[in-house]
């Protein structure tokens, strides 16, 4: 079953391309951001990228994934390696939940695809940025969501790679520290960052869905 949870809705609905785009989410899991923007950007070509080949057999095996009737392909592929593994300047954009934990750091999940999904090496993030800057066409779409903490080696990740971070959108309750953060980029830009009001997830999501659906 593909599952969709709050942090993948709120990738899925960042997302907003015209139709005839390639898009590829690295990470990809069982297909959950690829269904849910998929109802929001109609006709597009989807990649999954997946290291957990069991994960991966889920996405191209959903139900609800084969009603759609999806231009989709999936590849069994470590992140770290796609550089070397993928023809790049494939992608119209490129969309990501990455690992925000470490593997030195707290307590491990029991279950091992849990555990290989929230955390990662110290370098698993640049790993990803790196991808996706190797996948991206010039003009390309980057829609990150991780934890706030990481922001400053999302950021430094970004422009290390060619990657011009364009919009930060903090998503929490009001009066609360951020929970999560969306980031907007786009390779070979030249725009200048703007960070946008914080925001409940909720919220979001229906504002954005709405406005996409207008």
């Amino acid at each position: 079953m593909t599952s969709v949870t709050t942090d993948t809705l709120l990738l899925a609905c960042s997302l907003d391309v015209s139709p005839g785009s390639v898009v590829i989410e690295l990470g990809c899991g069982t297909g959950g951001a690829i269904l849910a923007s998929s109802t929001l950007n109609a006709d597009c070509r989807w990649i999954g990228i997946e290291l957990q080949i069991e994960l991966l057999q889920m996405m191209t095996g959903s139900d609800e994934l084969r009603r759609k009737q999806l231009d989709l392909s999936g590849i069994c592929c470590d992140v770290e390696a796609v550089p070397c593994v993928l023809t790049g300047a494939i992608a119209d954009a490129v969309i990501m939940n990455p690992p925000f934990g470490r593997n030195t750091s707290g307590r491990s999940s029991p279950e091992k695809t849990r555990r290989i999904s929230r955390s990662g090496s110290d370098m698993l993030l640049y790993y990803f940025i790196r991808a996706s800057a190797h996948l991206l066409i010039s003009g390309g779409v980057f829609i990150m969501i991780n934890r706030p903490a990481l922001l400053p080696r999302m950021i430094l990740g970004c422009q290390s790679a060619g990657i011009t971070p364009e919009i930060l959108q903090p998503v929490g309750s009001a009066g609360k520290p951020a929970g999560h953060i969306i980031l907007h980029g786009r390779k070979d830009s030249s725009a200048v960052l703007k960070i946008f009001p914080q925001m409940e997830s909720e919220q979001l999501i229906r504002k954005t869905t709405q406005n996409q659906s207008t």
